[in-house]
């Protein structure tokens, strides 16, 4: 395999994966959103987070495997995980939060690479860079 198709393989599988599991997230405070918000108050954050963020992880999540607004998307969960950080997570040590940490890391790494492969993204930046080089 050519090292320029494993880089795209490599990104695709990455992008998917962090949508899917910002999906389930996202599903999950949904599905117990009064709990969720209790915790967010718990946390000394305001309850009515709690939807903003759910939608936010469930959205983000589809953009991602869609390869909707990856970018947007990216940075939009990358924003959420520095959150998660920084209140739920805070003063936890490594072992704890290095899951959080990792989806923190590929959800930025969206947000600097965009969708490449299988993106819808792509569709529109073919036909903007095709529509670009048109003579006239």
């Amino acid at each position: 395999m050519n090292q320029t198709l494993a880089n795209i393989i490599g990104l695709l599988l990455v992008r998917i994966f962090t949508g899917v599991i910002f999906i389930v997230h996202g599903a999950q405070k949904f599905q117990g959103l009064d709990g969720t918000s209790g915790f967010f108050q718990s946390l000394g954050l305001p309850g009515w987070m709690a939807p903003v963020v759910a939608t936010v992880e469930l959205v983000g999540g589809i953009a991602l495997v869609l390869g909707i607004g990856t970018r947007l998307a990216g940075a939009a969960l990358t924003i959420v995980m520095i959150g998660v950080l920084l209140t739920a997570k805070k003063g936890q040590p490594f072992g704890s939060i290095e899951f959080d940490l990792l989806i923190l890391f590929t959800s930025l790494q969206q947000a600097l690479v965009g969708g490449r492969f299988l993106a819808v993204d792509q569709l529109f930046g073919r036909k903007k860079a095709e529509n670009s080089n048109v003579q006239v």
